[in-house]
């Protein structure tokens, strides 16, 4: 930022002195207050800055890792050469054949203890035959880069990157170190990523409190009224859902087809899964999802401004209209209930034969707070048929982290600094992260890429034309700044 005349005199003037006096911390001293000035203006990173990084994330995007098979080394390698090229030490770990981690480490005055920068490196495919540009082309067109992984989540990663530079380059030097991990395999479980690396290296991050990574963004109306793209809310994930599969088997008698048997194991099974589709889990408001559906009811239209607003009334006994009116946006929906998905079906071998076993398999999202034990028995309590076998599969805890703490208050700080009237919010999310496996190493983790993203971006995700607005993407390293800078 620009230095108004006199304070860049004063400053001159204070270097001068320093310099006759012989003090040791002379150039330290100059770099702090060059750092320090106009603290009231809120930080932009420099025309060069931002062209640099929209440089790096098109070179990142050109690097294929698509997972499987991943290839991440070879983007680990190049963003191990991008901090060592601006003096930040940087080391790369091999997970597994042409899989690796980086991590590179800012130094700061150690008061206060580290925070960490995740992404992950691997992205899922793209069939280029789908797409309106190349996929892997990093091309720019009508102000957006267009690519795998702009928003999942190479964008981001060069966001925390190209923050953790600037905070660098500014001379300030914070209270925290700033950890940057970039891991593979996020997008089939982690296990040769941040599982590996919380198992193998834990001891490089033993003194971090905070962790930021993907998870939930500023969600903003689409551009198709009078809103032109503005937040409505910006949303941290500060938990997400626990995962438990359940297998449900029913065992009977083989027969002839010719012949029905309605206590047929089909039968039974079939019978099973309508009362757990006709009867889903009851409504659990959590403190943090009434903060949530409160705060951000005055940016809804009606009904849901409404339903949002009195969101104990709307919870309690909500009506067959309700309940349909609330499941339209499936993902604040899903902050309300655990939820069950039937994803698996297996029974028979021929037409004109009655199998003596049928199988399913459930995928169940849980709030945080239930057990596995509470929520199979709840499924058996809603199957009513003792002759139902219901088995775990899988079961993956997802704990919460804190939402009143110095993380929150960083965020909400630059949030206020830009005097945006979106309110920060914290938010549940249905989906897993690599955030889990640091929240097990007992480091507060927290989901928030700081940019807008509507429902057209969003549907991008996994789906063809992924790109990035860069005018976002721009105010996203500005905001990590002023978070990193606040915390």
């Amino acid at each position: 930022m620009s230095l108004s005349y006199r304070k860049f005199a004063t400053a001159c003037l204070s270097l001068t002195l320093a310099i006759n006096m012989g003090l040791a911390n002379t150039v330290t001293s100059a770099n702090t207050a060059l750092a320090a000035a106009e603290p009231n203006k809120l930080f932009e990173i420099s025309d060069s800055q931002y062209d640099e990084a929209v440089k790096l994330l098109s070179n990142y995007i050109k690097i294929d890792t698509t997972n499987p098979p991943g290839n991440e080394k070879l983007g680990a390698l190049y963003l191990q050469s991008v901090l060592k090229e601006n003096g930040i030490d940087a080391q790369v770990f091999d997970s597994a054949k042409d899989r690796a981690i980086v991590i590179g480490r800012l130094k700061g005055t150690g008061k206060k203890k580290a925070v960490i920068l995740l992404s992950h490196i691997d992205v899922v495919p793209a069939q280029a035959s789908d797409w309106k540009y190349p996929p892997f082309a990093a091309e720019i067109h009508d102000g957006e880069l267009w690519g795998r992984g702009t928003l999942d989540m190479k964008g981001m990663g060069i966001m925390e990157l190209a923050a953790m530079l600037a905070i660098k380059k500014s001379g300030k030097v914070l209270d925290r170190d700033i950890i940057f991990i970039a891991t593979p395999d996020e997008e089939v479980g982690g296990t040769y990523g941040a599982e590996w690396f919380a198992k193998n290296k834990k001891e490089l991050v033993k003194d971090a409190e905070y962790l930021l990574n993907e998870g939930y963004s500023i969600e903003s109306y689409n551009k198709t009224g009078n809103t032109d793209g503005k937040a409505k809310y910006w949303g941290v994930d500060y938990a997400e859902k626990s995962v438990l599969w359940l297998s449900l088997t029913a065992n009977g008698l083989a027969g002839h087809a010719s012949m029905p048997m309605s206590n047929s194991a089909n039968n039974r099974l079939i019978k099973a899964l309508a009362m757990i589709a006709e009867n889903p889990p009851k409504m659990t408001l959590l403190p943090a999802a009434k903060e949530f559906f409160q705060s951000i009811a005055p940016f809804e239209a009606s009904p849901l401004k409404e339903l949002y607003a009195d969101i104990e009334k709307t919870a309690k006994a909500p009506s067959k209209e309700t309940e349909e009116t609330l499941s339209v946006d499936k993902l604040k929906y899903s902050m309300l209930r655990n939820t069950v998905s039937i994803t698996v079906l297996k029974a028979g071998y021929k037409t004109n034969v009655i199998p003596a076993q049928a199988y399913a398999e459930l995928d169940c999202r849980l709030l945080p707070g239930v057990t596995p034990e509470q929520f199979v028995e709840e499924v058996k309590k809603t199957i009513g048929d003792s002759s139902i076998d219901v088995k775990v599969i899988e079961w993956e805890k997802g704990d919460p982290s804190p939402y009143d703490n110095d993380m929150f208050r960083a965020i909400k700080e630059a949030n206020r600094a830009e005097g945006a009237s979106a309110p920060v919010v914290p938010v549940v999310v249905p989906w897993f992260t690599d955030s889990h496996w640091f929240r097990e190493l007992g480091i507060h983790s927290y989901g928030f890429e700081p940019i807008e993203v509507d429902a057209d971006h969003l549907a991008t995700m996994h789906g063809k034309d992924e790109r990035i607005p860069l005018a976002a993407f721009r105010r996203g390293i500005d905001r990590l700044v002023r978070i990193l800078t606040a915390l």
